[in-house]
């Protein structure tokens, strides 16, 4: 048995080791770009402290948001952050009481989006570092709105600077920084010792009044005299751009222009789609994140903006030396990763036989609003509060001797399962324990094990058994595949078929004052007769209770009012009829109704877009759209009044 476990474990170890310069590898490639973060809710409250207070206290990748509000404050950003205003129609505004700068941006991949920013100190926006993102970010009465310092590929677009004394001010140093789809009206409207600024974006397709054009768009400047003999929207000449003399040192004869000067504001372009007809001026990007004025209605055919030439992150100036050397021998690197990757899959197999999902728990969250992306670890020592370590992969002993032989099958940020035998009833059984033993977890894993085992029907996942000793665990009904692992899109037939047995284990769970909360693809599995069943009861809530310290939700399907509950309320039942719609669209449609390219672009269109059309031509689509489109309502009072409606409607489809 200990030899049993000897090998066991450095299987492991020869998998986790092949997994890791896997990993490694790829994160060297592709820059290390951060996959998860928390989201915050900001109001001003000085009993939880002040912004930059907040700023101080979060970490690289995560999002705050702040209400609708004045903050009088003039804040150092020095980690990744995204900064934005949770309600683009009313933004917060940060108010500078002197100072240097309302905002310094003083590390590299902040996003700013959506503030106004007002006050009397020197600059608006203080830009020290790279790669960072300003969008929708409106700049009055300062006498400088935009700095740049030492600043390099940067993108500044969709903003609003009116009445500064001067718009936006670049060093000789700032090099390779995109300024297009701004609008500029100040005494003086830019100021540039640099020869490395873009003042328009990559050639699009875009419509201005009510035609279709293709070609770049740059920024509209009140004080631009030219015309637009052809009504496309772009002014006949270019329109210079000031440089500066600095002490004895001239500007060299530097010539700056925006070529493609907007002849109205940036509201009346709306952006179809990237040209592909024309190639990108040099130095030139299409923005990672247009103005929602210029964005196409969402009920037309996406573009990724991502895919095109001259897209984001395509910018001037030298690649890194280390993305230089990994440029030259990309081939060794993907022999490395697919050896490294196929020995994994080859332990692992060899270890355990095949790993099935069970759901993964969102991790919880430090205060309301907040949001933790789940990243599933590696099997790894876990302490608990009593100093013990046991593995991922194995029960903890006090359970080993009642499962013998369990196998490790999934886990997420709150707890792990494992397939197990019940040899007294001779069945196969999911064990689901604490990833941690601390008081925190134990109080959400013990809510969850009072909620679920009242909850007895076909469309739910049965509790077997249930005790605290000799330490949490839950015994339930073992089913093998999620809903997550079939893939996506379905076939409308098996998609209703899905979607009506998961109504009805929730109206089950509704009718006892039980809400889930966090309905997703991993958190339904599928018998093998097909019949869809609800796992994961972790985040749910029982009418009467108290809501708990532990606020957790999957962003994708995150609804209003999880992530802006001061708008739309606390969830309810009303959440699971949000998410039962989500659930319902990514089935026929193959992907989630609100995308973004990061956690603040899915937050603002979750709590924005329009929902999108599902592209379906059959018979049913029009009552499918129309249960999708009441359940994703933005106010909770729009949507169905009860899952039992849901299911009404769903006898309306055509077999």
């Amino acid at each position: 048995m200990a030899d049993g476990h000897t090998i066991g474990q450095r299987d492991c170890r020869i998998s986790t080791l092949s997994y890791t310069v896997a990993f490694l590898l790829l994160v060297l490639f592709f820059g290390g770009y951060p996959v998860s973060g928390q989201m915050l809710t900001y109001d001003g409250s000085t009993s939880t402290g002040s912004l930059q207070d907040l700023i101080n206290s979060s970490s690289d990748g995560d999002t705050i948001l702040l209400k609708a509000g004045q903050y009088p404050e003039n804040i150092l950003i020095d980690r990744s952050i995204i900064l934005g205003s949770l309600d683009q129609n009313n933004p917060a505004e940060i108010t500078a009481s002197g100072g240097n700068a309302a905002v310094t941006l003083r590390t590299n991949g902040i996003i700013l989006d959506g503030l106004k920013i007002s006050g009397n100190a020197r600059y608006g926006i203080l830009i020290e570092s790279d790669d960072n993102t300003i969008s929708n970010v409106t700049i009055s009465g300062l006498p400088r709105g935009i700095g740049l310092k030492s600043a390099s590929h940067n993108e500044i677009s969709g903003n609003t600077l009116v009445n500064n004394t001067l718009g936006i001010e670049a060093d000789r140093d700032s090099q390779a920084t995109s300024v297009f789809l701004n609008s500029f009206d100040n005494a003086e409207d830019a100021l540039i010792q640099s020869e490395g600024i873009s003042w328009s974006g990559s050639p699009v397709e875009y419509r201005y009044s009510g035609n279709v054009f293709s070609g770049p768009l740059g920024n509209y400047w009140a004080n631009y005299k030219g015309s637009d003999t052809n009504g496309d929207g772009i002014g006949d000449i270019p329109h210079p751009v000031k440089t500066s003399v600095i002490g004895a040192v001239s500007n060299n004869g530097i010539t700056e222009s925006d070529r493609a000067p907007l002849i109205r504001p940036p509201e009346e372009y709306t952006v179809i789609a990237a040209s592909i007809q024309s190639q990108p001026e040099p130095g030139s990007t299409l923005q990672k994140s247009l103005p929602l004025s210029m964005q196409e209605p969402v009920n037309t055919q996406p573009v990724n903006l991502n895919t095109v030439p001259g897209g984001p992150g395509t910018t001037t100036g030298p690649l890194n030396p280390s993305l230089e050397i990994l440029t030259q021998f990309w081939w060794v690197i993907l022999i490395v990763i697919a050896l490294s990757v196929a020995v994994g899959v080859l332990f692992e197999k060899s270890r355990r036989g095949k790993n099935h999902d069970y759901g993964q728990d969102t991790l919880p969250a430090t205060q309301s609003g907040n949001v933790t992306v789940v990243r599933k670890p590696e099997p790894s020592p876990a302490p608990d509060t009593a100093g013990h370590h046991h593995y991922a992969a194995h029960l903890p002993p006090a359970l080993e001797r009642k499962y013998p032989g369990a196998q490790y099958l999934a886990e997420g940020g709150v707890s792990r399962v494992f397939r197990a035998w019940d040899a007294k009833e001779g069945r196969d059984v999911a064990v689901k324990i604490p990833i941690r033993f601390d008081e925190v977890t134990g109080t959400q894993f013990t809510k969850e094990i009072h909620v679920w085992q009242e909850l007895h029907h076909p469309n739910i996942v049965e509790i077997y058994a249930a005790n605290i000793f000799p330490v949490p665990y839950i015994e339930m009904e073992y089913v093998e595949s999620s809903l997550a692992a079939i893939g996506f899109p379905v076939d409308e037939k098996k998609a209703v078929r899905i979607i009506r047995g998961v109504a009805q284990g929730l109206l089950y769970a509704h009718e006892r004052g039980i809400v889930h909360r966090d309905i997703k693809p991993q958190n339904i599995l599928l018998a093998p007769d097909g019949t869809p069943k609800i796992t994961d009861w972790g985040l749910s809530r029982a009418d009467g209770t108290k809501q708990s310290g532990i606020i957790g939700f999957s962003l994708e399907y995150a609804t209003p009012e999880q992530l802006a509950p001061n708008l739309y309320g606390e969830p309810g039942p009303w959440t699971d009829i949000y998410q039962l719609g989500a659930l319902l669209y990514v089935m026929l449609a193959g992907n989630v109704p609100f995308t973004g390219d990061g956690m603040g672009e899915v937050t603002h269109a979750i709590l924005h877009n329009e929902t999108p059309l599902i592209p379906s031509t059959s018979e049913n689509s029009e009552i499918l759209q129309g249960i999708i489109t009441k359940c994703l309502k933005k106010n909770p009072r729009e949507r169905y009044t009860s899952v039992a409606e849901i299911l009404s409607d769903l006898e309306k489809i055509h077999e």
